[in-house]
């Protein structure tokens, strides 16, 4: 009997965290368009001789990290594409 409660009460968890990390997406994505308009626009408010130099002392992981702390609302996929198309 308390294996199926447990297992309900899991499925319940992870039904609320799902629908928590949705919520969660969605408003980091409106605040990036609001801020941003594109990544164009993101783009240029980025410091991007800071996070050069990050990236040569430190590598992309570093880099990638450092552009999130500068620019909360971006996503990694966002930031790690920015640091991608950076000059080497």
């Amino acid at each position: 009997m308390f294996g199926g409660m447990a297992g309900f009460i899991a499925v319940g968890i992870a039904i609320a965290a799902c629908v928590a990390g949705d919520r969660a997406t969605k408003k980091r994505k409106r605040e990036f368009r609001d801020r941003y308009g594109s990544f164009e626009g993101f783009r240029g408010q980025v410091d991007t001789e800071r996070i050069q130099g990050v990236r040569r002392q430190s590598g992309d992981v570093a880099a990638i990290k450092a552009v999130r702390e500068e620019h909360p609302c971006v996503s990694l996929v966002t930031a790690k594409r920015y640091v991608d198309e950076l000059p080497v």
